[in-house]
C-alpha cells in the first residue's frame, strides 16, 4: 500500500540521491569522520582561513536581510523580528538544498549542504558571542545587544552558551564533511556516466576531464 511516507520521500528526493539514501563503504565514513574532526578541530583553535571570513560574509548578509523580512511577515513582533535573522540564515540553504535535490540537481544540493555548513558555524559563533571579549555586530547601534542575548533568555539556556556554540560548530563540522563526501561522489558519477573510473582516456566518455 503506498503509504503517506513514502509519497514524502517521492516529493522531497523523487531520485533517491540525497545523503540518507547514499550506501556510505568504510572509506567513505572514514572521510566523513577525518574531515568532521579536523574541521570542528580548525573551528575552536586559534587560527582561521580568511577564505572562511569571505563566505561568513555571504551568510551573514542573509542573516540581515531576515530581520526586516521577518518583522514585515509578523507585522513588527519583536520576538520574531529577532529570531528572524537566525531563521532565514539556516532556513535559506537549507530550503535550496531540498528544492535541488526535489529537482535531481544532486550537485547543486551538496554545494547547499556546504553554505549551510556556514551558516551553522555562523550561528555557533554567535549563540556563544558572550564569551568573546569583542563582538561585531552590524547594523548597531551603543544601544543594540547580540540576537542570542534575547534568544537565550526566551529559551532558557542562559549558561550554556559555551555548549551551544560547539553543538553548532559540531553540526558545522559534521555537515561540511558529509556534503564534501557527498559532492565528490556525485561528481564522479556525474563525469563518468559509462562507469569505467578512470580519466586518461580520449573516448569522449568523460563530461569534466576531457583532453579536447
Amino acid at each position: 500500500m503506498y503509504s503517506y511516507w513514502q509519497a514524502f520521500w517521492d516529493f522531497l528526493d523523487p531520485r533517491r540521491k540525497g545523503p540518507w539514501c547514499w550506501q556510505y563503504g568504510w572509506k567513505s565514513i572514514l572521510f566523513i569522520g577525518l574531515v568532521t574532526y579536523f574541521t570542528y578541530q580548525w573551528f575552536v583553535g586559534p587560527r582561521h582561513c580568511p577564505f572562511a571570513g569571505v563566505m561568513w560574509l555571504m551568510t551573514i548578509g542573509i542573516h540581515e536581510a531576515g530581520h526586516p523580512i521577518f518583522r514585515f511577515l509578523f507585522f513588527g513582533n519583536f520576538k520574531m523580528t529577532i529570531w528572524g535573522g537566525t531563521l532565514m540564515e539556516v532556513g535559506v540553504p537549507l530550503l535550496c538544498f531540498f528544492y535541488f535535490l526535489h529537482k535531481g540537481k544532486e550537485i547543486q544540493a551538496d554545494i547547499c549542504l556546504l553554505l549551510l555548513a556556514i551558516a551553522f558555524y555562523s550561528v555557533g559563533h554567535y549563540a556563544g558571542c558572550s564569551l568573546d571579549p569583542v563582538i561585531s555586530l552590524l547594523n548597531a547601534g551603543p544601544e543594540t545587544l547580540p540576537d542570542w542575548d534575547y534568544m537565550h533568555k526566551w529559551l532558557g539556556t542562559e549558561g550554556y552558551e559555551w555548549h551551544f556554540r560547539h553543538a553548532f560548530y559540531a553540526l558545522s563540522a559534521f555537515t561540511t564533511a558529509i556534503g564534501s563526501c557527498l559532492f565528490f561522489k556525485h561528481f564522479w558519477v556525474w563525469n563518468n556516466p559509462d562507469g569505467h573510473n578512470y580519466n586518461d582516456d580520449d573516448d569522449g566518455h568523460d563530461r569534466f576531464f576531457t583532453r579536447n
